[in-house]
């Protein structure tokens, strides 16, 4: 039997989920997750973005690990699901972390 690769990497969805003092990070199937204290999400949004898509990288650079990598992420807020990610610029900071905004 052939034996796998040791590159072999799994690739997984994440359910970002943002209020406005954290950014909490559930990885599917592995069902892995974190939270991380943030102040950039006010009133009407994301008021840095820079910062924002740093934080977003860095929960999700330790959540992973070496074997699964993270292609999409599954934003929702505090506000529902009728929030719109562009105007709450959302989008632009999941976008500038690297990642694929599912929803």
């Amino acid at each position: 039997m052939p034996e796998k690769q040791k590159t072999d990497q799994e690739y997984e969805v994440g359910d970002l989920f943002v209020t406005g003092s954290a950014l909490t990070l559930k990885l599917m199937p592995s069902r892995k997750s974190g939270t991380l204290p943030i102040s950039w999400f006010g009133g009407s949004g994301v008021t840095n973005v820079r910062r924002a898509a740093k934080d977003i990288q860095a929960l999700v650079g330790k959540i992973q690990g070496n074997r699964i990598r993270v292609r999409g992420l599954n934003v929702t807020t505090d506000r529902g699901l009728d929030t719109d990610l562009v105007t709450t610029r959302l989008h632009e900071a999941v976008a500038k972390a690297g990642f694929e905004v599912i929803a």
